[in-house]
């Protein structure tokens, strides 16, 4: 693909359409020819970035970024020069360069690593793109991030974010009750709605607990009981799966008094680091979302996303094509066909 070609990587509806275009082909090119192996980035960020975000996946990133944008700021339905925008859990995309492009008033990082938001200030710096600050934590530290500097975040915005997030209705009901923002919009390929992504969730989550975490949560229990017999502890492993932070040393202190242990609300097959609460997975469905979003204070929305059709063979883009036409198509059930959802809480 030639880099210099003019692409439209979102359809050219209007001038802000227009606008985000065009600095979506500017990334593009920059991203193209950008070198990243005599930074300081570890391993593991160039590996991310460039298999994720880079190579063959760079038109799509850059598309899938483009889109976020362009919906959420019509969504707001105010100029983009007026707007503040945050990257919600960005790592090593693409969301927050584009968005240091297109003229925001204001634009944020945030990752919950620390050296995840120096990694993104190295790649901006290479980039010459601007970000006005980067924020490490949760949702709790962009929250108070946002009060001592009396921000309010017109935008929050991720991308593959909000099915990672511990604890999802502390989340929004967090967000929503701050009020700090006018707009949460995220993007989530763990579709439970679409079969194929389905499995491929259920896949994923079946080999991470089975090689990392059960084995995590088996030796953490030991190392809090150490004398605990082997039933006890081949129960507690079941039974503290999705749990972490005091959650996870809460279930084994009522297990060993015989106390009866919480449901991990929306489990399904997740999992999670029980120390940091990374990795957990929300594959939940639209009516979920609805009672989460919908309790927390905002208005909902959950719409079909779009499938790659710039892969490396001819025969897989007229197949992602024809999905692209049936959900559209389908129009309100598209997300049956979709391999991503977007999910909006506006606030009411």
């Amino acid at each position: 693909m030639d880099i210099n070609q003019e692409h439209k990587f979102i359809d050219i509806k209007d001038d802000t359409a227009r606008l985000i275009n065009d600095r979506a082909n500017h990334l593009y090119q920059k991203l193209a020819i950008l070198d990243i192996s005599d930074t300081d980035i570890d391993d593991f960020g160039k590996y991310y970035f460039t298999n994720h975000h880079g190579g063959s996946r760079l038109f799509f990133s850059v598309q899938s970024s483009a889109d976020i944008i362009y919906r959420s700021v019509k969504k707001i339905n105010k100029p983009i020069t007026e707007l503040s925008f945050i990257d919600y859990g960005a790592g090593l995309g693409t969301l927050f360069l584009l968005a240091g492009m297109v003229g925001f008033k204001k634009v944020y990082f945030n990752d919950y690593f620390p050296q995840w938001a120096g990694y993104a200030k190295t790649i901006c710096d290479k980039l010459e793109i601007t970000i006005d600050d980067y924020i490490s934590g949760d949702i709790d530290a962009v929250i108070d991030y946002g009060k001592a500097k009396h921000i309010h975040f017109d935008i929050v915005a991720s991308r593959n974010v909000v099915e990672h997030i511990y604890k999802l209705r502390d989340f929004y009901t967090k967000l929503s009750q701050s009020g700090i923002t006018s707009l949460c919009y995220a993007t989530t390929t763990a579709n439970y709605h679409n079969p194929a992504m389905r499995l491929k969730h259920y896949w994923l989550h079946y080999q991470v607990e089975k090689k990392q975490y059960k084995k995590q949560r088996a030796v953490y229990i030991k190392e809090l009981v150490p004398t605990m017999n082997a039933a006890d502890l081949d129960a507690l492993v079941r039974l503290t799966r999705g749990r972490a932070f005091t959650d996870f040393t809460n279930a084994v202190d009522m297990y060993l008094k015989k106390q009866t242990i919480p449901i991990v609300e929306f489990l399904y097959t997740n999992t999670c680091d029980c120390k940091t609460g990374v990795w957990a997975e929300n594959l939940i469905t639209r009516r979920n979302y609805f009672d989460i979003i919908q309790r927390s204070g905002f208005t909902f929305e959950y719409t079909a996303g779009f499938w790659d059709t710039h892969y490396k063979y001819m025969a897989v883009n007229l197949i992602t094509g024809l999905l692209n036409k049936i959900i559209k198509i389908t129009g309100k059930k598209g997300y049956w066909f979709a391999p991503f959802v977007n999910i909006t809480a506006i606030k009411k």
